[in-house]
């Protein structure tokens, strides 16, 4: 069962598909945009924005929505979660919708309640996940929308962002290798084509919608407890079954929150050095989007990477090394994100571009010198309760050697060795990857990996099971 749930006025669950009326009368926007063909895919398509108490960041964000092109082909939600705070939320959605529609703007509050009063659902991640699943159930379970963008509060959207998603909702029905599709670009800092869009397997967030279908996958294996966030428990290949997500080079939102549960004080300036396709300019039509299906997109990044090659701009980079590209070349700082299989790709403004291979990842685009393999003879070794991985291989005969930790660092390789019972998780950590034993821990039973520290021979925690890489 969901979050305990209550809306502010009666809703009528939207019909399964628009009339002909409906569509022709929803075909332009109030601002004057082209008119937008039929969105086909996208039967009663919405938007929730996931708000706590924060009167002036609402106000931004909902204000950006409405005024952006084709906000009218979908019905528009502002999701609460703070009971002392509904009244002053309601009034100044009620204020906005009538400033920005004339009277004429139907959007509708839903109110999410705590579940309990564990510590963990009082948290800052506990209440974020919490209020994510109950947006989504309503979106999809209790309002039976097709499509559901989830937005957060402290996001501005652009004048072309419901026109990202409505000309991307026929890849997503038509190419089972996608889940979603995001505004968010994490390696945009400098993006300048604004009409292009391209594929990853990192999850962004930050502005995405998903399907009805792909809700009823996900929502019976949603974590109670996502150790570091619902976000990091989408990003893992047993959340999103190694599928990618449609992302714009030019980010369509932009995050504008001086601080939150994941924005430290004066993290925002980094932030707002984004890209954002308002200032670098929208579109009204994206164009052809064939070229990002699978088969055609595959055939393009082979081709990149030849010419990558060719002029001398292929990276070579691991884990370990990441951060060095990631300063030079204005990448996302604290991991690899905007991936493709094991690349990262970046178009510069002369129309060129640089590619960066993970050499344990990008085996189908590297040469085999540059590839980087479990040695012969590895074993991967589950150990003991607060064991490092010295010890764990020093007690099989064998030894521990950090540069193969990484290829124990999956879902996949831990659900071998461990039940798992509470699923797979993110977490940082030297000793990581590893299984948590300690049924005092919210995390208790959860198999954790990381993609951001690098795991150390020596490390060792006592609440877990460390799963070693030893030769």
């Amino acid at each position: 069962a969901s979050a305990s749930s209550s809306l502010t006025t009666p809703l009528q669950k939207p019909p399964l598909h628009p009339t002909e009326s409906e569509i022709a009368r929803n075909s332009g926007s109030a601002s004057g945009a082209t008119k937008h063909p039929q969105p086909s895919k996208m039967a009663n398509p919405a938007l929730v924005i996931v708000a706590h108490a924060r009167e002036n960041y609402l106000r931004r964000s909902l204000s950006a929505v409405l005024k952006a092109d084709h906000s009218e082909l979908f019905k528009i939600y502002v999701s609460l979660d703070s009971p002392p705070n509904y009244g002053k939320m309601e009034n100044l959605v009620r204020q906005v919708a009538a400033e920005e529609g004339g009277g004429g703007v139907d959007v509708n509050v839903l109110k999410m309640r705590p579940r309990s009063n564990s510590a963990f659902e009082s948290s800052g991640i506990g209440r974020i996940s919490r209020h994510h699943e109950f947006a989504l159930k309503q979106g999809f379970e209790v309002l039976g929308h097709s499509h559901v963008i989830i937005l957060e509060e402290d996001l501005v959207v652009a004048k072309d962002f419901f026109t990202l998603f409505v000309e991307a909702s026929d890849l997503l029905a038509e190419d089972p290798s996608l889940f979603c599709v995001s505004a968010w670009n994490d390696n945009g800092l400098e993006g300048w084509d604004r009409k292009r869009l391209f594929r990853t397997d990192y999850f962004a967030g930050l502005g995405w919608m998903i399907r009805q279908q792909e809700w009823e996958r996900l929502a019976p294996k949603w974590p109670d407890v996502p150790s570091t966030g619902w976000d990091h428990w989408m990003r893992l290949p047993t959340s999103n079954q190694m599928r990618e997500c449609i992302v714009p080079e030019v980010s369509r939102t932009r995050h504008i929150g001086d601080k939150g549960v994941n924005v430290k004080s004066g993290q925002n300036n980094i932030y707002s050095r984004w890209a954002f396709a308002d200032e670098v300019g929208t579109v009204t039509s994206f164009g052809d989007l064939s070229y990002l299906q699978e088969d055609k997109y595959e055939a393009h990044v082979k081709d990149l990477v030849k010419k990558a090659y060719d002029q001398n701009r292929m990276n070579i980079y691991t884990l370990e090394t990441f951060q060095k590209y990631a300063s030079r070349y204005k990448l996302w700082r604290n991991q690899p994100r905007g991936t493709h299989r094991g690349l990262i790709i970046v178009h510069n403004q002369d129309d060129s571009y640089d590619v960066f291979a993970d050499a344990r990842k990008a085996w189908d685009y590297i040469s085999p010198v540059e590839q980087m393999h479990p040695k012969p003879g590895i074993a991967i070794i589950p150990g003991n309760r607060g064991l490092s991985c010295s010890q764990v291989c020093s007690n099989s005969g064998k030894r521990c050697e950090q540069s193969q930790l990484q290829f124990a660092n999956t879902c996949e390789e831990l659900m071998k060795a461990f039940a798992c019972e509470a699923g797979c998780g993110h977490q940082m950590g030297y000793e990581i990857p590893s299984y948590v034993v300690e049924s005092s821990e919210r995390t208790y039973r959860q198999c954790l990996v990381a993609d951001e520290v690098v795991s150390t021979c020596g490390a060792s925690h006592p609440i877990t099971r460390r799963l070693c890489a030893c030769i």
